[in-house]
């Protein structure tokens, strides 16, 4: 869009997620327009800006957060670089989208609430499937007292890595193998999403109980494989399963509670159904490709029109963080049989 009322992004980050999700999703929103990018080389930038047809090309962060037009940056960058460059962004005055995690740490995740706290701009992290038409009616349900006080909440998702066919099967990229540069693999670029959707339709506040991280397949520092065991709110148990190694039949919600139960598999990835102990069965079709981002960026959008929406809040993306920091650090059961 190139509307007067468009909110003008730059992004940080040339490949992966920036070219593969960030750009064309903003390219087709009707509330965003993408000024341009900036990667690790000038050379990046510009190559990233000309084949996606974007206006500007971006020597350095610097010349992009000096640009008076760009109103707010999507950070598409490597997990441990997330929370500087959240304060990079908020100290020229930026609204920020950063993907997830937050940050790698507790203390950088504090410190980027802290710098857009201070220089008064939006934060959001940019957990997308809490938009999926499935994981709103989950909400719906949940707050409207269908399964009561929460007993146990099941997540499971698995996605057998390379996720996509231009990707490297011998495994992830370097720094998402590196623990101190991802933070984990599979916990942050899976089960994530998992714990945000956990935490979202659950409304409770959750900490670990223990973690099982393990590297079935891939060589890499950190797993390809975790399973966490969380305390949710006084008496509840949350069970997240996820991996990037095994195969599996799909996705699984799964929430039982002291006056019902809820169950939805394929929620992550096209036609999505949902049981529960009341109301029957409900099917939800497969969403149109970048649906649940173009979703994500108009909430974004709103957010910074001081509007209300339900996008992921800075505090929400450290409460994450807190999880994941817990278990890389003490998990209850490590294996490497890469």
């Amino acid at each position: 869009m190139t509307g007067d009322n468009a909110l003008r992004f730059g992004l940080v980050g040339t490949s992966g997620h920036a070219s593969r999700v960030a750009a064309p999703a903003l390219r087709q929103s009707p509330d965003a327009v993408v000024l341009g990018a900036v990667g690790s080389r000038p050379e990046r930038s510009a190559d990233f800006a000309a084949r996606h047809e974007l206006p500007r090309v971006y020597g350095s962060l610097d010349d992009m957060l000096g640009d008076p037009d760009v109103d707010a940056v999507w950070i598409c960058s490597p997990n441990a670089l997330h929370a500087a460059h959240v304060a990079r962004c908020a100290a020229a005055g930026k609204h920020i989208l950063a993907e997830k995690p937050l940050a790698t740490t507790g203390r950088d995740a504090a410190a980027a609430i802290g710098a857009a706290r201070g220089a008064g701009v939006t934060l959001r992290v940019g957990y997308q499937h809490r938009f999926r038409p499935v994981h709103v009616r989950l909400l719906d349900l949940v707050r409207a007292g269908a399964v009561g006080d929460i007993g146990l909440f099941r997540i499971h998702r698995f996605w057998r890595y390379p996720y996509y066919d231009d990707q490297d099967p011998s495994g992830p990229p370097s720094w998402r193998r590196s623990a101190a540069e991802s933070g984990g693999w599979a916990i942050n670029d899976l089960g994530s999403h998992l714990i945000d959707l956990m935490l979202w339709l659950s409304g409770l506040e959750a900490s670990l109980i223990g973690a099982a991280l393990a590297s079935q397949r891939f060589a890499v520092e950190t797993e390809d494989t975790a399973a966490l065991l969380l305390a949710l709110g006084g008496q509840g148990i949350g069970i997240v399963e996820t991996s990037a190694a095994s195969a599996s039949p799909g996705s699984r919600v799964e929430i039982y509670g002291s006056a019902g139960w809820i169950r939805a598999d394929d929620t992550f990835t096209g036609a999505a159904t949902l049981e529960t102990s009341a109301a029957g069965d409900a099917t939800f079709p497969a969403p149109a490709a970048h649906a649940p981002y173009a979703a994500l960026i108009a909430d974004f959008v709103r957010a910074v029109r001081g509007q209300r929406g339900v996008g992921a809040t800075g505090e929400e993306g450290a409460a994450n963080v807190a999880i994941v920091e817990a278990a890389c650090a003490r998990p209850v059961w490590r294996r490497s049989g890469a």
